[in-house]
């Protein structure tokens, strides 16, 4: 009986150890978000990693967001897919996210259509992007910091309701505020250190809202909805890792 020759796979396990250790020092280990607007949405998640990189739990380079030249969703994908710097691309990061509006088409113009949202959604999974969406818009998220929602409300209800609970909530702060300067850097800044100590409440709400749709929800027509609250969560978390 010939004698059965063991294979020796030990260049090969050596070859595969190194090509692991390589992708792992070629991916950045933190997170890049390109997002429909250029103010709101950018500002409080910047707000969440400074946070983070004050009590020096991540470094500067923790939280990419790239250059925004569109305001579809679509095009907030390929703005992602696009991004190259420093010999790097979107591919390089631990986590990729759009952050996206359905924001219904509205009688006075405006909007996105039905196949640029849902498109988006397919070409995002397709890519391993995941998406931060809000129907009807961001601002829901903020709106879920103060009570639950289940029945359907537009951008400009959500806008007003907002308005309405920050002033409610401090006066002084947001005497000013309306639907304009509520999508401003500064406003957004004062949003965050204001709901900060709501925020808890508010990935509940968004939680309990996406659960009641169960197995069939659908991101396009299910208003309200938003996962918003997933990509604060993981910023959130965000921590420097040691190899």
């Amino acid at each position: 009986m010939a004698r059965s020759v063991k294979k020796d796979d030990s260049h090969k396990n050596t070859q595969d150890s190194y090509s692991r250790k390589k992708d792992t020092r070629n991916k950045i280990l933190s997170v890049i978000i390109a997002c429909e607007d250029q103010a709101s949405a950018p500002t409080y998640f910047k707000m969440i990693v400074k946070r983070l990189k004050d009590n020096k739990l991540i470094t500067q380079d923790s939280l990419v967001i790239p250059d925004h030249k569109h305001n579809t969703p679509m095009g907030v994908l390929s703005d992602l897919i696009n991004h190259k710097k420093d010999g790097k691309s979107y591919k390089n990061f631990e986590h990729k996210w759009i952050v996206i509006d359905r924001d219904a088409p509205r009688v006075n113009g405006g909007g996105h259509t039905k196949d640029d949202f849902k498109g988006a959604l397919s070409s995002a999974k397709s890519k391993k992007v995941e998406v931060a969406y809000a129907n009807d818009s961001y601002e829901l998220w903020y709106l879920l910091h103060f009570n639950p929602r289940t029945t359907a409300i537009l951008r400009d209800e959500i806008l007003i309701e907002v308005i309405k609970k920050l002033k409610e909530k401090n006066s002084a702060k947001f005497r000013d505020l309306d639907k304009d300067k509520i999508k401003s850097e500064e406003y957004t800044k004062l949003i965050y250190e204001e709901l900060l100590e709501l925020q808890p409440v508010a990935i509940r709400n968004a939680k309990k809202l996406l659960e009641s749709y169960g197995e069939t929800h659908n991101p396009e027509s299910d208003n309200p909805s938003t996962t918003i609250h997933k990509l604060v969560e993981i910023l959130n978390n965000l921590k420097d890792k040691k190899s």
